[in-house]
């Protein structure tokens, strides 16, 4: 066989296993609540779950949340009226508040922090589109009925602690949420 021929099988057997792993649409259902009262309403966790599972996702925002170091670079990839300032012994920064939490479907039985901390993740609205995303940049996206999604990753993978984006970096990234533009899995 010639070399050409091989390098070509070599390339379009890792496209197709490259493409297998990849998952097009959100894979893990759950809900967005922006309140304790919402989610009491709901009957899609116990309502004892309620509670931890929003107080777990706001420690997992201060932790993670975006961090913008100028209220307008916040603004304009968040909205108006959401962005908030924060102080930490490292200087002052720009958060949204969160839309909402979003509650996988595996918070049942007993809750530890582990399970808590792979089923919860902040939600924040990006500017001018009803769509929410992680802090890492997933989306979140609703499904009609109370059902939302998101993907695996977003979740199971653990909260990265946060670093304050500024122009410069925002550009290099192309804005937040551009990693999961489209609805397409981010990275």
């Amino acid at each position: 066989m010639k070399r050409s021929k091989s390098i070509k099988l070599v390339v379009m057997a890792t496209t197709s296993v490259t493409l297998a792993g990849c998952s097009q649409e959100p894979d893990v259902e759950g809900r967005v609540y922006k309140s304790e009262t919402e989610c009491v309403a709901d009957s899609y966790v116990a309502d004892e779950v309620c509670a931890t599972a929003l107080a777990a996702g706001a420690d997992i925002h201060k932790a993670s949340g975006p961090r913008y170091a100028s209220p307008t670079l916040c603004s304009e990839q968040h909205g108006n009226n959401v962005c908030v300032s924060e102080s930490t012994n490292q200087g002052t920064y720009y958060t949204p508040r969160p839309s909402g939490y979003f509650l996988a479907g595996a918070l049942t039985g007993a809750l530890t922090n582990e399970l808590l901390r792979s089923n919860v993740r902040p939600v924040y609205p990006e500017r001018g589109s009803s769509r929410y995303y992680t802090s890492r940049g997933y989306y979140v996206g609703s499904y009609g009925g109370g059902s939302w999604r998101t993907y695996n990753d977003a979740v199971k993978s653990p909260p990265s602690p946060a670093r304050v984006q500024t122009r410069t970096s925002m550009a290099s990234r192309g804005g937040f949420g551009s990693r999961s533009s489209f609805g397409s899995r981010g990275g």
